[in-house]
């Protein structure tokens, strides 16, 4: 059958539904008896996680689930706290994801003793009334919507089908008819009459191929209507286009790797899922470039370590998923993907599986053990060459060197607008890792709570978003203001051998009441001595101040190699301690060091370098020449 590009063919709902009709039969994922499983258990590339999840969920069985009370469901609207519901709901679901890996991977002998807490937990995340977070329906003062389709409804539906196809027989019944009509009703029926159509259908963000897999994907694997499921995916064809929109042509995203992980990535699993389901007659991917490009975008957005070019929104730590880049690899035959895969599964066998990560549900797992490569393919698979890229839709370069000492530096800078995706007001920021160490740093996603995203008079209040929170200069006590109008402009963009430097125009990211007439930051990476310089040459309505800020971590001590020196008419104002609340709700501090000129200028500029630090000694924060970071 000749493959067809679903989002670029014009196809009716009718050749939809004879394609659906002529390839049906394959089961979504291997039922739970399935030669594939076997081998699972087996290979060496999955014991580091399969043992101790296992073990997990046998010390789980039988104990009850946290609950979803109502005052757990109105907490949100009540005070704008999302964490103490998020905790509860996240761990349902993780339980239930352990609990079936255990069932399924665990051997014969764990069944009797697993299947009555499985089937319970099954239940109870089936039958909870309403699958969306409270967050997510902030309108409503009991926190409960089940006719919403956000995120997680989306993600519980794929997962609950997805189970279905499984375990089979293992479901009761009554059970599974329960959920096959939930999901028929509240779910896929619900996709189509809804009107006017859910908010994500048009964002050319995550939200809308995280939806929208969520939704396809449990509809592929569980109905047998064939004219209704080619109803579903004719309406996802108008849609799903403008996720894509959001992709520059050079395969970028303001949303950043994690985001691109998590939005990308489920409209990559919708595509295999399509394409598996119809056995290659429709795809997403097929005769589409700027697929490619996309799929590169975050492993080339990936620095040394376990950490991420992080603007906005974005986590600085974590791992790329070695399934997605496994399957994007295989789609898409790029060694680049194949080579961040191998790395990335090497670091699950050293480090194993965090059980207790936010989405650590079935989904999850069965594409982790189902893609695991055998040991001896992951082992002929050289380690990944990442090369410098200056993304140009985007406004950000990221590149790497080693200097004659055999030091690893890795840096990224981004120009970009102040209405991305995620946005922080962050126009001109930069990060820089020595050896995997955050020397100048992006603090990336805060605590998610409600006045973080109810407006920009209170989301720019909080440190992670303001540009006082980034390193960026500061023009007569003006921060850059949000909008996609207050943007900036790379006026040069080299990369060479033995550096890069980036020339930005932040000009027009600033308030008229700044009185600036013209901003431009260069950045001059030396990959091969080590070291950064940036230089700020501004103009000013009337004689002003200009500082420059640096956003570091905690002080390093001792083991710090690093010193920030200011350059000629530049002189070190004072350092600062910010507290905040990192992502996950725990008390954070970074360190604010402020810059300015030595008095009020027109037309100046101001600027600093990082270089190695020579000697072995401490130097203190106020002395000259230098500051330790």
């Amino acid at each position: 059958m000749e493959m067809r590009n679903l989002l670029h063919a014009d196809l009716s709902e009718q050749d939809i539904a004879d394609i659906l009709a002529a390839t049906a039969g394959r089961p979504a994922q291997p039922p739970m008896d399935a030669p594939a499983w076997d081998r699972i258990r087996s290979n060496p590339s999955t014991a580091k996680w399969l043992k101790p999840c296992v073990e997990r969920a046998v010390e789980e069985a039988g104990k009850a689930l946290p609950e979803l009370t109502d005052e757990l469901y109105s907490g949100f609207f009540r005070t704008g706290e999302r964490l103490p519901f998020e905790k509860a709901y996240f761990e349902r679901r993780r339980r239930l994801g352990r609990a079936s890996v255990a069932l399924l991977l665990g051997g014969r002998e764990l069944r009797d003793r697993l299947l009555p807490s499985w089937i319970h937990m099954l239940d109870a995340v089936s039958g909870e009334e309403s699958w969306s977070l409270p967050a997510h329906v902030w309108t409503r003062p009991d926190g409960k919507d089940p006719m919403t389709i956000d995120l997680m409804a989306a993600e519980t539906a794929n997962n609950l089908a997805e189970i279905l196809v499984v375990f089979g027989n293992l479901v009761p019944p009554d059970l599974s008819d329960r959920i096959r009509k939930r999901l028929r009703v509240r779910v896929f029926e619900n996709y189509l009459d809804r009107k006017p159509p859910f908010h994500w259908t048009e964002l050319p963000m995550n939200w809308n191929a995280v939806c929208h897999q969520g939704v396809l994907g449990a509809a592929l694997a569980i109905e047998q209507d064939h004219a209704f499921v080619a109803r579903m995916l004719a309406r996802a064809a108008r849609h799903l286009p403008v996720f894509l929109s959001g992709f520059g042509d050079d395969g970028s995203t303001s949303e950043g790797p994690a985001y691109w992980s998590y939005g990308f990535g489920r409209f990559s699993e919708l595509n295999t899922q399509l394409e598996h389901r119809t056995r290659g007659g429709l795809s997403l991917f097929h005769g589409d470039g700027k697929i490619a490009r996309i799929a590169r975008f975050a492993p080339l957005m990936t620095f040394s370590g376990g950490r991420f070019v992080n603007f906005s929104d974005g986590p600085a730590t974590g791992w790329l998923s070695p399934a997605l880049l496994a399957d994007l690899g295989r789609r898409l035959h790029d060694p680049l993907l194949h080579a961040h895969a191998a790395a990335c599964w090497h670091h699950l066998a050293d480090a194993g599986v965090d059980l207790d990560e936010l989405r650590g549900d079935f989904f999850h797992f069965s594409r982790l053990a189902l893609r695991a490569p055998a040991a001896e393919a992951l082992a002929a698979t050289p380690a990944p060459v990442q090369p410098d890229f200056f993304f140009e839709d985007y406004g950000a370069v990221v590149a790497r060197g080693t200097d004659r000492s055999g030091n690893r530096w890795e840096f990224a800078a981004k120009a970009g607008h102040n209405g991305e995706h995620h946005n922080h007001n962050d126009c001109g920021s930069f990060i820089l890792n020595v050896n995997g160490r955050p020397a100048v740093i992006e603090i990336g996603a805060p605590e998610y709570v409600g006045d973080y995203f109810n407006s920009d008079a209170t989301r720019y209040t909080f440190l992670a978003a303001r540009s006082l929170g980034h390193s960026v200069p500061l023009i007569n006590g003006c921060e850059q203001s949000p909008g996609a109008t207050f943007a900036a402009r790379v006026l040069e963009c080299e990369l060479g051998a033995e550096r890069v430097r980036i020339v930005m125009d932040l000009t027009k990211t600033y308030p008229a009441k700044a009185g600036c007439r013209s901003l431009v930051r260069t950045l001059v990476f030396h990959k091969s001595t080590g070291g950064l310089e940036v230089r700020d040459a501004f103009e000013l309505d009337s004689p002003g101040a200009v500082e420059s800020i640096v956003i570091c971590g905690p002080p390093p001590g001792d083991s710090s190699r690093l010193v920030l020196t200011p350059l000629a008419g530049t002189r070190f104002i004072r350092e600062e301690n910010c507290a905040y609340n990192d992502h996950a709700g725990r008390g954070q501090t970074v360190r604010r060091l402020r810059f300015g000129m030595a008095d009020p200028s027109r037309s100046a500029e101001l600027g600093f370098r990082i270089d190695p630090r020579p000697g072995d000694g401490p130097k203190d924060v106020l002395t000259d020449p230098g500051i330790v970071i």
